[in-house]
């Protein structure tokens, strides 16, 4: 019988760097600003340490964690969309997903509504694909998007 709480508590002490690890899964490098940005969020992500929250899934026995899901979530961004995501919070108590909070980095004349609806529907996505579509119903009614300017790293108003 494997000794899971030896395992998990392996888990815990790795380092909170999924975002990190999604960027480097990116072909394409961002340009001029952003590159400043990415360098200047990124360069800290590896000290950042904290413990992966369990999640419940559809099937019978089969957890996830937090951190699998957000690291999906920003890959599939960044691939599908060309937009970095510099902040992912999966919301819940317990082993719940209730929410999910996005951030990502805007560009002047971008459409921000639709692509906000595009950001929403690969989050429901991965939330169907990872949790199964009842464990995530409550979480894919409640998907937040925020961008923040590029230049000012402040977050927009809506």
């Amino acid at each position: 019988m494997p000794d899971n709480y030896a395992r998990d508590a392996e888990t815990t002490d790795v380092a909170d760097a999924w975002l990190v690890a999604a960027t480097q899964q990116i072909a394409d490098e961002p340009t001029s600003d952003v590159d400043r940005l990415i360098s200047s969020i990124s360069g800290s992500l590896q000290r950042i340490r904290r413990p992966a929250r369990t999640l419940a899934t559809d099937g019978i026995r089969i957890k996830t964690s937090d951190r699998v899901v957000k690291q999906l979530i920003a890959v599939r961004t960044r691939r599908e969309l060309g937009r970095l995501t510099v902040f992912v919070s999966v919301d819940g108590a317990g082993d719940t997903v209730e929410g999910v909070r996005v951030g990502l980095i805007a560009r002047y004349a971008d459409d921000l509504p639709s692509l906000s609806d595009d950001v929403r529907d690969i989050v429901e996505g991965v939330l169907i694909e990872t949790l199964g579509a009842d464990s995530s119903a409550a979480a894919r009614r409640n998907i937040s998007v925020r961008w923040q300017d590029v230049y000012t790293r402040e977050w927009l108003s809506r």
